[in-house]
């Protein structure tokens, strides 16, 4: 990879863009699916349509411990690729606390999501990813397990949906608003010559450090 213009960040390694996009994608088609599976009327449809929603889940939450580890070791494999964006300290550590509570969620989600179908419908999860389900609890603890689940799968997707959000957000204010190069790290044929404006974060930033 050629080194980056002087005063612009690299982009980010392809392996860390991959896990990126393939999880962004996996994330909307799911709750796509779950939002359209919610609707199916009780039947053999739905009991179809629960079945790939456990399977998606399921590549979901192997996607996210994979991308968690790749996280890890990046900074140690490619540093100068894995460096994070030259913002000021809040928006930082915004960005970092952001992408930490959007994989704890796609560990989260998954796992919850898993326990429910498990302790509701123990068939479906062995048709979906052959493990056995709660056959063996009994009827008040499994009714129990699928409250549970059920209330914290509601709450994980509301709470996915608004980081989702705010992160989708975020990535269009340095885009279009800072005009920084935060996104277009992650998709590497989007212009990054653009000068920032004067009130920009990122202006401001590299001003403060070229003082130093």
């Amino acid at each position: 990879m050629a080194a980056p213009a002087r005063g612009r960040s690299p982009h980010y390694h392809p392996v860390g863009i991959f896990f990126h996009w393939l999880m962004a994608v996996m994330v909307f088609a799911q709750l796509w699916w779950g939002w359209r599976t919610a609707f199916l009327m009780a039947g053999y449809d739905k009991a179809d349509a629960y079945v790939v929603h456990a399977q998606l889940g399921a590549a979901i939450l192997l996607a996210a411990f994979l991308r968690l580890g790749w996280r890890i070791i990046a900074p140690f494999v490619a540093p100068r690729l894995e460096a994070p964006e030259d913002l000021p300290g809040w928006q930082r550590l915004t960005a970092e606390v952001t992408h930490w509570l959007l994989y704890a969620l796609m560990i989260a989600l998954p796992l919850s999501g898993l326990l429910m179908i498990g302790a509701t419908a123990p068939e479906t999860l062995e048709r979906a990813l052959g493990l056995p389900g709660f056959r063996n609890m009994d009827f008040t603890a499994r009714a129990q397990l699928e409250h549970f689940a059920e209330r914290a799968h509601f709450v994980l997707v509301w709470g996915l949906m608004g980081l989702v959000a705010l992160h989708v957000g975020a990535a269009l204010k340095h885009h279009f608003v800072d005009r920084d190069d935060v996104l277009a790290r992650m998709i590497p044929w989007l212009g990054r010559d653009r000068p920032e404006p004067a009130g920009s974060a990122a202006r401001k930033a590299k001003t403060a450090k070229a003082t130093r």
